[in-house]
């Protein structure tokens, strides 16, 4: 037998023997250091369901629609907002009525605030639920009341303004300039019954605000006809040019032969509408529907139906971006897609369809049968129309084709989410201008992804993180100031203002800091940086190995027998596996040269950070190690492993090792029964004592 002399290999047996056993699994690793997110400010008064938003940058603030209350936020630090003093209370009226048709009285009957617009004359237009009894305001911008000689008419009943349910989706937009004489009122989307029966898209009466008087009757869509509306669900409405856009989600009155199913529309009204004169007297004479598409192109095109939320630039009429869902009785996936006003307006002046029987396929309506002028489009005076084009339009609201998304793909698409809404950002680095997207969804995560077009005016985007914002709630409404480079975002629970430019802390490694186009990779101080010429940045990949001998060395010394964690964090809370690509851990040494590490249950361990553990060194697993993406190297370490100071054992010395702590194990059995023994002994002779048996874990 062989004596140890050595305290430091005794110790070292020693260890062995507790691996061997299990009892002890040391781990080397480098420390991480959590990071702070970047300059977040949080809002709160409670849990008040802050759903609706309306942001003014001439006036620097932003309006948030809640539970009974509208708040008034500063939008350079919306912390600094007080929750009595910006903020104005519209108590709801009637609750006891709401209460006794079984609504709940702490939610469904409180007053959720839906519609918030700016009107001229420094005013606002609210709308709110009310207790299921809905009621409309004009305010100051200051949230203060009208004075006592202030009269604005039109105003009190808020029925077909905004929705009977808190969890109804509505929209509307207040319109100043080209309806009937030129005075203001509200176009609406929204459900107009309290049993959800009448969906409409709606205009208020129109008045002439110096004399009180009512000038021009409400217009809205025909009651109860599914083929101009089939129970929708509205996203967002528009005022662009002649026209008023709506968004929104319905049954498919065209599919219904096939089976139940939900499109996509866009539906548009003119603003100079006053309906027929002897048909369509109360309702639109310009109303046209269209379907959108957005799917995954291919010989059988992977559609996205379902619309959850829409957004348009400021000041930039040209273009819409949406973000829609799969069905979810299915597969469950979204994706992002936008739509050109151009490509809108050419499918309104495309082809009709129609269902010439109950049982008839859809078809296009010929051109012959399309009377004259043209149905749906702006006249000077809609009640000089002839009855033909009236009737035509009263049976033909749906067009032919659908409104084809931009560059023939999504901007992005993703499995097992549910995004609910979207803000865009246009930013330009260098000359080249980037479109940032921020889409939130129903776990609390934003996608924020980037677009750009080549030389050749091809699209491409990438997702380049995904961070918490409202978790665990789901995102409910979101918005973006340019001026103040600021993202906000609204659950149940909170108002949340993030800053766009989060780069140091957010960001540590070159490669994904330059793929952001608000950041950039300092080599010399080794982090990334808000961008500033000379800093590394390659947002469109045109760069390859930008980020080459960025990362420095880590150094590692390990001993025998240890396993060690080799980390390599990207800052992100589920980085897209198509965005990122794929992640791959190189090992060089001198003996092996160089490979490619496999996963291997007993050796090497891929944790979810994308790290990589290896289990019980030895000599051989000395060298250098990168994880690498295509060719850029995300990290680097250099590991040595210290065989020598701890060296394997000999044969007779794994053996006498092996036995004692066999015999220890023995001894350690043998101390287990015995307290098991004198704790049954114990609980039998205190029989009155309770007994808590532990809850089986799910």
């Amino acid at each position: 037998m062989v004596s140890v002399t050595s305290s430091v290999n005794r110790d070292c047996i020693l260890t062995l023997g507790l691996l061997l056993l299990g009892l002890w699994k040391p781990v080397a690793s480098e420390s991480s250091k959590i990071v702070p997110r970047d300059r977040v400010h949080d809002f709160s008064c409670g849990r008040l369901h802050y759903r609706t938003l309306f942001l003014d940058p001439r006036k620097d603030v932003m309006y948030v629609g809640a539970m009974d209350k509208v708040f008034r936020m500063n939008l350079k630090n919306i912390n600094r907002t007080h929750c009595k003093e910006d903020a104005l209370t519209l108590e709801p009226s009637n609750v006891a009525s709401c209460v006794s048709k079984g609504k709940s009285e702490y939610y469904d009957c409180r007053n959720h605030v839906r519609v918030i617009q700016p009107v001229e004359g420094g005013k606002l237009y609210i709308c709110g639920t009310n207790a299921h009894n809905p009621m409309d305001w004009v305010v100051h911008t200051n949230l203060t009341h009208l004075w006592n000689h202030q009269v604005f008419p039109g105003i009190g009943n808020g029925i077909a303004k905004c929705p009977f349910d808190p969890n109804d989706n509505a929209t509307a937009v207040w319109v100043e300039q080209g309806n009937p004489g030129s005075f203001p009122g509200l176009y609406s989307g929204t459900v107009a019954e309290f049993s959800r029966a009448d969906t409409v898209i709606f205009r208020t009466d129109l008045y002439d605000l110096v004399t009180g008087r009512k000038v021009h009757r409400y217009k809205r869509t025909i009651k109860y006809d599914s083929k101009w509306l089939d129970k929708p669900q509205f996203v967002g409405s528009y005022d662009i040019g002649d026209y008023v856009y709506f968004f929104f989600r319905e049954n498919a009155i065209e599919y219904i032969n096939c089976g139940k199913n939900i499109f996509s529309r866009v539906a548009r009204v003119c603003k100079r509408d006053t309906g027929g004169k002897n048909i369509l007297n109360n309702n639109w004479a310009s109303f046209l529907k269209a379907r959108l598409n957005c799917s995954i192109p291919g010989e059988f095109p992977f559609y996205f139906n379902e619309i959850q939320g829409i957004y348009k630039v400021p000041d930039d009429d040209s273009r819409f971006y949406a973000v829609f869902t799969t069905s979810m009785n299915g597969l469950i996936g979204s994706a992002i897609c936008t739509f050109s006003l151009e490509a809108i307006q050419e499918v309104f002046n495309g082809k009709f369809k129609e269902q010439a029987t109950s049982s008839s396929a859809w078809l296009s309506v010929l051109t012959s049968k399309v009377p004259e002028p043209r149905p749906g489009l702006c006249v000077n005076d809609t009640q000089t129309l002839p009855d033909s084009v009236l009737t035509f339009i009263q049976g033909h609201p749906l067009m032919d084709s659908a409104v084809p998304h931009d560059n023939g793909r999504p901007v992005f698409y993703k499995r097992d989410i549910i995004l609910t809404s979207i803000v865009v950002n246009k930013i330009e680095v260098d000359g080249v201008p980037y479109f940032i997207y921020y889409a939130g969804c129903t776990k609390g995560l934003v996608y924020k992804l980037v677009e750009w077009y080549d030389r050749i005016g091809e699209a491409h985007s990438n997702l380049i993180d995904v961070f918490e914002a409202t978790v665990p709630e789901p995102v409910r409404a979101m918005e973006v100031s340019s001026k103040h480079n600021s993202l906000y975002v609204t659950s149940d629970s909170v108002v949340r203002q993030f800053d766009l430019i989060m780069c140091r802390g957010r960001y540590e490694n070159c490669l994904q800091c330059a793929q952001d186009p608000y950041c950039g990779w300092d080599k010399e101080r080794n982090e990334c940086r808000s961008y500033v010429r000379g800093l590394l940045q390659d947002v469109t990949n045109a760069t390859p190995q930008i980020c080459e001998n960025c990362e420095k060395k880590k150094i590692l010394h390990v001993y025998w027998g240890q396993s060690v964690h080799l980390g390599c964090t990207i800052h992100s809370h589920e980085m897209d596996k198509l965005s990122i690509g794929k992640l791959q851990w190189i090992h060089y040494s001198h003996e092996k040269g160089t490979r490619l590490i496999k996963p291997h249950r007993n050796k090497y361990l891929l944790t979810s950070d994308h790290g990589l553990v290896i289990m019980s060194v030895t000599g051989h697993d000395s060298g250098h190690y990168e994880c690498k993406l295509k060719n850029n190297i995300l990290c680097n370490y250099n590991v040595t492993v210290d065989s020598k100071t701890c060296s394997a054992p000999s044969e007779n010395d794994y053996k006498k090792i092996y036995s004692d702590w066999c015999h220890e194990f023995e001894k350690y059995k043998m101390a287990m029964k015995t307290w098991q023994n004198k704790q049954a002994k114990c609980q039998r002779s205190h029989p009155n004592d309770v007994t808590y048996q532990r809850t089986p874990s799910l």
